[in-house]
């Protein structure tokens, strides 16, 4: 039987939130930088804390996660919160843009991936970025290794300053480089190496 990363456990888990609730940091720090109404793509959503949190104050929201039982936690807590969002499971991988959005975000997913899949995704989601919009970007660097928990999932841990330098050309509005600890269901503790970015098409 394959492994599967703790998340899909705790995803299955209706009473407790597998990662924080209410939106990552960034988000909340600097939502108030979207226009009004803007068109949201949120690029594995996990259990639509962003997607949520922003649907609230009135985006029309589009989220993807690769998880099912993700998708399927993130409908039940919109539906009990009473807000709409455009919720489809996708690998972001196999993911063909159909439009352009206002925002697009990504937090703890990107390096995931194979370097050549993310990389190439990344440049997609920047071309599919309207002028004057956003891209929030939040991945895991190699300041410190994969935690052996999540090693077999990540397979592309990015360079210290190698997020940043692919929005060069970009306004970058807000950068963050360090470490943090963090606790899940189920008695697990990780520390993780991050960067994020939130970076405006000019």
């Amino acid at each position: 039987m394959d492994r599967k990363p703790f998340w899909e456990q705790t995803y299955r888990d209706k009473n407790s939130s597998t990662f924080y609730k209410g939106p990552t940091v960034d988000l909340e720090e600097f939502y108030n930088l979207l226009a009004p109404e803007s068109k949201v793509l949120d690029v594995g959503c996990g259990e639509g804390r962003n997607s949520i949190f922003l649907a609230k104050h009135g985006h029309t929201v589009e989220a993807f996660d690769i998880s099912e039982a993700g998708i399927d936690k993130a409908r039940g807590i919109a539906e009990q919160q009473n807000v709409h969002v455009d919720f489809f499971v996708q690998d972001l991988a196999l993911y063909n843009f159909s439009g352009k959005y206002d925002v697009i975000l990504s937090h703890g997913v990107l390096h995931l991936p194979e370097k050549k899949i993310r990389d190439e995704f990344i440049k997609k989601m920047q071309e599919n970025t309207n002028i004057g919009g956003y891209n929030f970007i939040g991945i895991f660097t190699n300041r410190l290794p994969a935690t052996p928990d999540n090693a077999p999932f990540t397979k592309s841990l990015f360079a210290v300053g190698e997020l940043p330098d692919k929005y060069a050309g970009w306004e970058i509005l807000h950068h963050l480089e360090g470490t943090f600890k963090d606790s899940h269901p189920g008695g697990i503790h990780h520390e993780h190496a991050f960067e994020r970015i939130i970076a405006r098409k000019v």
